[in-house]
């Protein structure tokens, strides 16, 4: 959501914790949902290790329309005038955007400055700073302000 947002700290983030499978997962909660509160928009993260597999999908609904992953290469579009959603295909990543190590390689050689993107020092700031709130509302219970820190 960090990159999606631009880089913008969330206002609050609130978290509940579950511990689904202590006979699994005996020292950890399995299960979280963490809501992140923006002035004009909310995201809603659902991690888990209790799903019968693994789930790297997202949803994004907007005042149009919504898209939806499916699977890493297609994505189910629906706009207001739609009568039904359209299965697309996502487009890939090109150059050096497409695997880790051509990426990092870019990166070293100056060709890629990494700023407001997934890997970004920037953006795991603010991911760090939402995960370190989301577990501070979970042990009291409460939402947790943030703010912005320096740039």
């Amino acid at each position: 959501m960090t990159a999606l947002m631009r880089g913008e700290t969330p206002l609050t983030v609130t978290a509940v914790l579950n511990h689904d499978k202590p006979q699994i997962y005996p020292r950890v909660d399995d299960d979280a949902t963490i809501v992140l509160t923006y002035p004009h928009t909310q995201a809603v993260i659902m991690a888990s290790w209790n799903w019968p597999f693994g789930r790297k999908d997202m949803e994004v609904y907007g005042a149009n329309g919504y898209a939806i992953t499916v699977g890493p290469e297609k994505v189910r579009l629906r706009h207001e005038h739609d009568s039904e959603e359209h299965l697309n295909a996502a487009d890939s990543l090109s150059g050096p955007r497409n695997n880790s190590l051509s990426y990092l390689a870019a990166v070293v050689h100056g060709q890629l400055e990494p700023k407001g993107d997934l890997t970004a020092l920037d953006t795991n700031v603010i991911v760090m700073q939402i995960l370190d709130a989301a577990r501070e509302s979970a042990r009291t219970g409460k939402s947790v302000n943030l703010t912005k820190l320096g740039n």
